[in-house]
């Protein structure tokens, strides 16, 4: 019953929004008591993988891209 839990939550992931990054994504937080969870996680569990990050790395590889031609 596990492994079915493990494989469903393994496909709710998805990879990690960094650019590059081939990682699943955190875990979810689990179910609060209203049966609500938020968003899922974006990114995975390295700590330079968030948001902010994402968008620096993609503006630099846009700009290397603009330079190459």
């Amino acid at each position: 019953m596990s492994t079915e839990t493990d494989a469903a939550q393994q496909t709710e992931r998805g990879t990690c929004l960094f650019p590059g990054c081939t990682n699943l994504a955190v875990p979810g937080p689990k179910p609060a008591a209203n049966g609500r969870t938020g968003p899922p996680p974006r990114y995975c569990e390295l700590e330079e993988h968030n948001a902010s990050s994402a968008f620096q790395e993609l503006k630099r590889l846009e700009a290397e891209k603009a330079e190459q031609g």
